[in-house]
């Protein structure tokens, strides 16, 4: 009678693993994977023992807080039938991410080989990314040659440096770990790959941005707070070679300058998250209690926009996470998404030290990634930062004093 039940645990596993073999590279992989273990996690059972464990980590209780949220707002939304259960599949990351957590507290084992996969397959497009210099790669999104401008392979170049920022965040922590000299040498190679590749192969300013502050939350989660201004120094320094050997990284900025400047138009890339967040916080105060309901922002935006061509525009997500809950379900949708990230720091503080400075890095990742954004919303980057988001924070804990347990759960 138990043989079923072991089997679908297993398959469970090996589900999620297979997961995060899938996410860097293929979209239909992942949500085939995904469902695989959703159906395995469902049918074997063990409810009870699975929210044993999940309750133990921080962001369960904001992540099941949102999407509460997010069904609730179908009833008083203005968006059809078919939009609200869009934006239910779309949020459902936020659920899967429960399930993975349940899954990766309880056994580490399990833990290091979803870590394996994701590795192995994000170095896969690290040395796409490299080879891409010289070779049109047929697997390869982007065609450029040469140093500079965009070798994003499977995914856009922001999913991409989402990805990269993970690898160069598990390279430091395996460099660091690791008493073996070739070992660290190896690992701060992939982590230096990993960093080079996000500030000279790729194009987006989401990515700079997000790889600045994840190198800046690890090295001052790592030193004391009395050397921090020396660690500061370092890091200003490590940054600034990378911006001036960057061919790519002065002129994005100076046109994302030279836009801020001028009337918003919707070839640009910065014009339009102002017009979005413009008339995105218009819609916010008109009803920043309850918001106007999931799925209502694509109508509700194009109901005030001033041009048909700014509907279009902006009609598919206003480019920020914060701001597209905020207007669909007002100060709750935002309290619970901010509450995530404060949870997630929550979390990163009860594990050891290395741990916690590759979760509190990633997580400032993850909030760059929703400033500028609606990475959540958006299938790739979603399942990039919601998975990414769990391999951090289901590290071990630090026992407590009262001699408490060593997991999450």
């Amino acid at each position: 009678m138990q043989y079923p039940h072991v089997f679908l645990r297993t398959a469970a596993v090996y589900s999620l693993i297979a997961a995060y073999f899938s996410i860097p590279w293929t979209l239909a992989g992942a949500n085939i994977t995904l469902l695989c273990l959703v159906l395995a996690w469902l049918f074997a059972g063990g409810l009870r023992q699975h929210w044993d464990v999940v309750r133990g980590s921080a962001v369960t209780y904001p992540l099941l807080a949102l999407y509460a949220i997010i069904l609730l707002g179908a009833l008083y939304t203005s968006a059809p039938w078919r939009v609200v259960f869009d934006h239910w599949l779309k949020y459902d990351k936020l659920l899967l991410m429960v399930i993975a957590i349940s899954l990766l507290a309880r056994d580490e084992k399990t833990r290091e080989r979803c870590w394996t996969a994701f590795t192995v397959a994000a170095l896969l497009t690290l040395a796409s990314s490299y080879l891409s210099i010289w070779w049109r790669l047929p697997w390869s999104r982007a065609q450029t040659l040469g140093w500079g401008g965009d070798h994003s392979v499977f995914k856009d170049y922001i999913t991409q440096s989402v990805l990269m920022a993970l690898l160069m965040l598990r390279g430091l922590y395996l460099a660091l770990r690791t008493q073996v000299a070739w070992q660290r040498g190896a690992w701060f190679a992939v982590a230096a790959l990993a960093f080079v590749c996000n500030t000279q192969l790729l194009y987006g300013r989401t990515g700079y941005v997000a790889t600045a502050v994840a190198v800046l939350a690890f090295v001052l989660a790592m030193v004391p707070v009395r050397r921090w201004w020396v660690a500061l120094g370092l890091v200003a320094v490590v940054l600034g070679t990378a911006v001036l050997l960057s061919p790519t990284i002065v002129p994005r900025v100076a046109l994302g300058l030279k836009e801020l400047g001028e009337v918003p138009e919707t070839t640009t890339s910065i014009g339009p998250r102002l017009y979005f967040l413009h008339y995105g916080l218009e819609l916010f105060f008109q009803k920043p209690w309850l918001g106007w309901g999931t799925g209502a922002y694509h109508g509700e935006f194009c109901r005030i926009a001033t041009t048909t061509e700014w509907c279009a525009a902006g009609a598919f997500h206003p480019h920020n996470q914060f701001l597209f809950f905020m207007i669909e379900h007002g100060l709750p949708g935002l309290a619970a998404f901010a509450g995530v990230f404060v949870a997630a720091l929550w979390q990163a503080r009860r594990m050891e030290r290395l741990d916690r400075a590759v979760a509190i890095a990633f997580a400032g990742v993850a909030f760059v990634g929703s400033l500028t954004h609606s990475g959540i919303w958006l299938a790739n980057e979603g399942l990039a930062y919601c998975f990414g988001l769990v391999l951090v924070l289901t590290a071990p804990v630090v026992p407590s004093r009262r001699g408490g347990q060593t997991r999450a759960g």
